[in-house]
């Protein structure tokens, strides 16, 4: 009998014959539809060569991709050791691998359509309607379960078929999966109850040998082949079963989808499968690789949900520096300053064909608008890549446009499909100075390089994030407030790099406020404030300027309950900003809260001192002999001792000549409300510090207005923008608020 020409038959495949080829006759069984496919070993043939075919080509992109990510994890751990040219070849052909890899395996996919018929395993008729990708299980003489993946217009139509039983056109629901619904309550954002149905399904194993068994006595198979068949479906239905569990009644996890637990056989899903490999060789396929400590992140793949999970570091571990206009005096090459590096983790939980397209397409589309407006999704999205710069050394200019990338050549299935997925995620600065501050955390358990265990998160991706970046949605990186946070809205360009479109919304929190204002303030040092608005719009910045005082007036820590009740909107900020300083008795606790605890504006721009400064200032002719702003056990000669200790205190964080000049340009009660004159502003400070104060009486009167100068003297002119935030020496502050008289220097001590 002549090689692969057994002639056509179902009883050649229902008696198990022995073909002396390199392929016989197989049975397939098609889950999506609960149908058994009968090829006999001509046929066979032809559809294994398109099973090879099909895995072959999603093979040599893994395998491409997986070399690049080595060279990339090489590239991280030799950052600052090697020169980038000893890697320009090699990283030049790996790139051009991947992308030859990509173009290939399009172009088998692009006949693929976007809609495909549930519960159907379509074949050579369809084809002008539909084209599907089918997930086919050979039953006969394997060792175990195995996917196999084939085009639908490759099934011809007169091969037989047989239902076992048939799968809801809808739904894509099988009755050999048993499914059950459970209510869940929770509570919203609003406080009130909530109550939702969730679903969950397993593989029937029993149900599913038993519509088999009635499906063999009509088609007479062989009990070897009837065995076979058991075997590979009982593995199958415990492979697919692995990992389905409901959450225990107290549970509260993140992510809603955990509740949504069943295996998922429908046409999205088997093309989601095939996307993460379920049909490769050991060394790719997610469900038998082990994880490799030369991954960007983690990720994981459960089958029979079809859902993929991925943490991801973006664009590396070193993340890309931020370049912006710097100010005249900052005297920096370029007029460009360097804000400091930035990266991004994403976890993201995907599935469909939005998930499939991320593991075919080398480009990503986010998106936070229509469909995904109470969330973040991201797709794949066509894209050639090109070598970016190696880990450490990205960088990007804030103020160049970043144009979304126009793809074309979208494969079918692919067109028209909603970003997808629950994406979560933060993005994450490098701080040069990490300090013992609980509330700034920098979680380094899953460093590879140990400068990573710098970075902390300013701003966290979450669900249920609506706001859009308004006139700000042309910047590549532009902050504003909204909703009673701050948030970030970055080109998807400044993600992933080339090859990326859209954009992502990061939002401040509580948890995250200490960390951003810290980061914000290392990010403004040298900027062109001129400029400012390309980044972060004028009433944004004021509200920035402003939390940091209502905190100070109410004595309270940053925090999610002080982030909420800060407004919803910037006038709301502001509204509570009068209320907080609005008489006589909460200017005198803002005044309290600063002496005993100057350090609450370390991280504050100098908008924010200038305004506490201008409150202070701000007093009639009873505050003057009010008791609540004198020293009660004072042996100097001075009124408002407290009011002026409060207000030298302001200088404790101040870095240099320029930025107490800064202070005193934004002495205005509403901070941030304009630029006036430092010498003018100084002025009256000065006036204000010497009421009272006589020259002449030496160290029995206080001598403020004279130890501001003494001060400001003493202030370099700039600092280096990578030098750490320094207070003003303890010693030097005693001196200056004259809490000792200057014969018992050494014994300086703050109160």
């Amino acid at each position: 009998m002549t090689k692969g020409t057994q002639q056509s038959s179902l009883d050649n495949v229902s008696k198990n014959t022995v073909v002396n080829g390199e392929h016989g006759p197989q049975v397939y069984f098609h889950p999506g539809s609960a149908t058994l496919l009968c090829v006999d070993a001509k046929d066979n043939r032809l559809l294994i060569q398109e099973q090879l075919k099909m895995t072959a080509l999603l093979e040599n992109q893994k395998k491409a991709q997986i070399a690049l990510d080595e060279l990339n994890f090489e590239m991280l751990t030799q950052a600052g050791k090697q020169p980038q040219r000893a890697y320009d070849s090699k990283l030049q052909s790996t790139y051009q691998q991947l992308n030859d890899a990509n173009e290939k395996l399009k172009a088998e996919l692009k006949t693929l359509t976007a809609k495909v018929p549930e519960g159907e395993l379509l074949d050579e008729n369809a084809k002008d309607s539909a084209i599907g990708l089918m997930e086919l299980i050979p039953l006969q003489k394997t060792a175990g379960f195995k996917s196999t993946y084939v085009r639908s217009d490759k099934i011809r139509n007169h091969w037989r078929k047989y239902k076992l039983s048939e799968v809801d056109k809808e739904s894509g629901e099988a009755s050999f999966i048993k499914y059950k619904d459970k209510e869940v309550t929770g509570v919203d954002s609003n406080g009130t109850e909530t109550k939702r149905t969730v679903r969950s399904g397993k593989i029937d194993t029993e149900e599913l040998k038993k519509q088999l068994k009635e499906a063999s006595v009509s088609l007479k198979f062989e009990d070897e082949l009837i065995e076979d068949s058991n075997v590979v479906l009982t593995d199958w239905a415990k492979k697919m079963n692995k990992g389905l569990t409901w959450p225990n009644e107290n549970d509260k996890p993140e992510d809603e989808s955990t509740y949504h637990q069943y295996v998922d056989i429908s046409a999205q899903a088997q093309l989601m499968r095939y996307s993460q490999g379920a049909g490769l060789s050991a060394e790719f396929n997610p469900l038998e690789k082990k994880a490799s400590a030369k991954m960007e992140g983690h990720s994981s793949f459960a089958l029979g949900e079809a859902k993929a999970s991925a943490e991801l570091f973006i664009p590396d571990r070193l993340g890309t520096a931020l370049l912006f206009p710097a100010k005249a005096s900052a005297g920096v090459v370029g007029g460009v300053c360097n804000m400091g590096a930035i990266r991004y983790t994403i976890n993201a939980v995907l599935s469909g064909n939005a998930g499939a397209s991320l593991g075919i397409e080398l480009g990503v589309e986010a998106d936070f608008s229509g469909e995904m407006a109470k969330g973040y999704g991201i797709k794949g999205s066509p894209a050639r890549l090109t070598p970016p710069p190696p880990p450490g050394q990205r960088q990007i200019n804030l103020t160049i446009p970043q144009p979304d990338v126009q793809a074309g050549g979208e494969i079918g299935a692919f067109a028209g499909v909603q970003a997808g997925g629950n994406v979560s995620g933060a993005i994450e600065w490098f701080d040069p100075h990490p300090e013992e501050d609980k509330n700034i955390a920098h979680d380094s358990n899953k460093q590879i390089v140990n400068k990573e265990a710098k970075f902390t998160a300013i701003a966290t991706l979450s669900l249920g994030v609506t706001a859009q970046a308004g006139g700000g949605g042309a910047a590549v990186f532009y902050v504003t407030y909204v909703n009673s946070r701050f948030r970030i809205y970055c080109k998807a360009a400044l993600c992933w790099g080339v090859g990326a479109k859209g954009s992502l919304g990061f939002e401040v929190d509580g948890k995250s406020f200490a960390a951003f204002m810290k980061g914000f303030m290392y990010m403004l040092r040298n900027v062109d404030y001129q400029k400012l608005e390309d980044m972060m719009p004028r009433d944004s910045f004021r509200a920035l300027c402003a939390i940091p005082i209502i905190l100070a007036a109410r004595g309270v820590q940053a925090g999610a309950e002080m982030v909420s009740s800060m407004g919803d909107e910037v006038v709301d900020v502001l509204n509570n900003l009068k209320d907080a300083l609005n008489d006589e008795d909460k200017r005198v606790r803002l005044m309290e809260n600063i002496i005993s605890n100057p350090d609450q504006l370390k991280y504050t721009p100098p908008e924010t001192k200038g305004s506490i400064i201008a409150q202070l200032m701000d007093i009639n002719v009873l505050d003057v002999i009010d008791p609540k702003n004198q020293k009660r056990d004072t042996k100097k000669w001075g009124v408002m001792q407290l009011r002026k200790e409060a207000i030298m205190r302001c200088f404790t964080w101040i870095q240099s000549k320029a930025d107490y000049n800064n202070v005193m340009q934004h002495m205005t009660t509403r901070p941030a409300q304009g630029k006036g004159s430092a010498e003018t502003n100084e002025k009256a400070l000065l006036e204000f510090l010497g009421m009272t104060e006589f020259g002449f009486m030496g160290s029995y009167s206080t001598q403020y207005e004279q130890n501001l100068h003494t001060l400001y003297d003493r202030l370099p002119s700039t600092v280096d923008p990578d030098e750490p935030f320094k207070p003003i020496p303890k010693d030097e502050m005693a001196e200056y608020i004259a809490f000792i008289n200057e014969t018992h220097k050494s014994n300086s001590q703050m109160a």
